[in-house]
């Protein structure tokens, strides 16, 4: 599934790429410096680029402590600024809230824990070769409950604003969104499947992205229609 973890990156850093105007700006660098994390962490996910990178952090898969950091810091960022783009205060006050946090931060200090129990092991994408088999599993568990936990945290408002909200691009927007936090939540079986459903795990998993991808670009041209409408309203009224 290469082919489909270069598309995926590919997408995020021309997304990065078309917000640098409205950055420098001065509008939305959030937008900006979160699809440039995205595409960090897509390329620290394709193994030539996990491995030369590893190498230069000494070869015993930091790389792969790093990209966790980088998922963990996708997921609040993006969370933050989908609950706000949906008007949810709730939702944004889980996040950013003491529970929240609290939770970022035992899952933070889990992840480092179980990594170095696992032992320090020579560079290999996806830690399966020679590592300790129960800190692994811990690893990989706690890589996967923050994410959850924000899409558990969103699911509710996107799922409202699906059905109730008032411009048909913002109930695409939160249906695409809504669909990719959705298979996101579903990654936690993948325990359950066997090795040779690996293909199926990783399509999963960038299918997750390209939904979230989706739903943020039809949010962001929805919002640019928005804008030029209003620029041009004081125009039509002069005339």
């Amino acid at each position: 599934m290469t082919w489909l973890a270069w598309i995926t990156f590919g997408i995020a850093v021309l997304l990065a790429v078309v917000r640098i105007p409205a950055a420098l700006r001065g509008e939305n660098r959030l937008m900006m410096w979160l699809f440039t994390l995205f595409a960090a962490t897509i390329l620290l996910s394709i193994e030539r680029p996990y491995l030369a990178i590893d190498a230069l952090l000494g070869g015993v898969n930091l790389a792969n402590l790093l990209l966790r950091f980088f998922i963990y810091a996708v997921c609040l960022l993006l969370a933050v600024r989908i609950a706000r783009a949906f008007g949810s205060r709730g939702a944004e006050q889980a996040l950013y809230g003491p529970w929240g946090l609290g939770a970022l931060g035992v899952v933070a200090a889990g992840t480092v824990a179980s990594f170095l129990l696992m032992g320090l092991q020579p560079s290999s994408v996806g830690l399966h070769e020679g590592t300790d088999e129960v800190w692994f599993g811990v690893y990989a568990a706690l890589g996967r409950v923050y994410p959850t936990f924000t899409g558990v945290v969103l699911i509710p408002s996107l799922f409202r604003a699906t059905v109730g909200a008032a411009l048909p691009a913002l109930r695409v927007a939160a249906g695409l969104i809504g669909a990719g936090y959705t298979l996101l939540i579903f990654t936690n079986l993948f325990p359950l499947m066997p090795l040779s459903w690996v293909p199926v795990m990783q399509t999963m998993n960038y299918s997750v992205l390209l939904l979230l991808f989706a739903g943020l670009t039809v949010i962001w041209v929805a919002s640019l229609q928005a804008r030029r409408r209003a620029a041009s309203a004081p125009r039509r009224l002069t005339r």
